[in-house]
Parts: C-alpha cells; sequence; structure tokens
C-alpha cells in the first residue's frame, strides 16, 4: 500500500469523525490528511509528508474554528444557563396568565425572590437558578 493511501483513508476517516461534532477541528485534520496526501503523491519524503500535515492542520484548525464560530446559527453566550456572567431576560406572559423569562431564545419558569410584581416586558437580572426555575429579585 502506498503513503498517499494511508493519507486518503486518514482524512476519510477524520472527515466522517467531523459528523461527531467536533466544531470543525476534525474536518480541519481531515483537510490536513489531503494536504499531506497530495504531497505523498508528488513523491516528497515521509518527513516532508508529516510537516506538510502538521503545516496545514496549524494553519486551517484555528481558521476553521473562527469560520465556524462566525457562521454558526447560535448566537448564544453561555454554556449553561444560570452559570458565569450575570444574564439579562426579558419577562414574557403566555396566554394563561403564567410568566416566563426569555432568556437567549428559550423560556425558563420565573420566580421573584422579593415577592415584586412580574411585568411582562420588563428586563431583569437573573440572580441564579433553582432546578430550571429562574430567580430574580
Amino acid at each position: 500500500m502506498l503513503a498517499w493511501h494511508l493519507w486518503l483513508m486518514a482524512a476519510l476517516l477524520l472527515l466522517l469523525a467531523e459528523l461527531l461534532g467536533t466544531g470543525f477541528f476534525a474536518f480541519a485534520m481531515g483537510l490536513a490528511a489531503l494536504v499531506a496526501m497530495v504531497a505523498a503523491l508528488l513523491g516528497a519524503g515521509s518527513a516532508v509528508q508529516w510537516f506538510s500535515f502538521a503545516l496545514a492542520a496549524a494553519v486551517l484548525a484555528p481558521l476553521l474554528k473562527r469560520l465556524f464560530r462566525r457562521l454558526s446559527p447560535s448566537r448564544r453566550t453561555s454554556a449553561l444557563a444560570g452559570e458565569g456572567r450575570r444574564q439579562q431576560g426579558e419577562l414574557v406572559q403566555l396566554a394563561s396568565g403564567e410568566f416566563r423569562l426569555k432568556l437567549e431564545g428559550d423560556l425558563f419558569l420565573v420566580r421573584s425572590d422579593s415577592g415584586a410584581e412580574l411585568v411582562a416586558g420588563q428586563r431583569v437580572v437573573v440572580r441564579r437558578f433553582d432546578g430550571i426555575t429562574a430567580v430574580i429579585d
């Protein structure tokens, strides 16, 4: 089996691994393997093949990661609701009269710690989460 066959198989496996949702990391490695495959087809030695793979991976991985973040449909700014920075949301009132907190496109049960009256359309700061209930003051 020739070296370019091995690089092609590695590229295909890495490109298939991207289907698992690696955020373009495996995709970048697969493309880098294709660059190494071209080097092998051109008759380069194994050191040059590995160098071309490493160089292509070093260039493509951050480039594709940046592209993925810019073009991804999600504009979320937090990993999990209630963790990290202070979050602001908007109170919405359902047809049933119940209030929910709209936070990054999702609706959460809401409770006021101080017992203040909830007003639809009001922007509030989430103090913490108690299970799936957003606690505001």
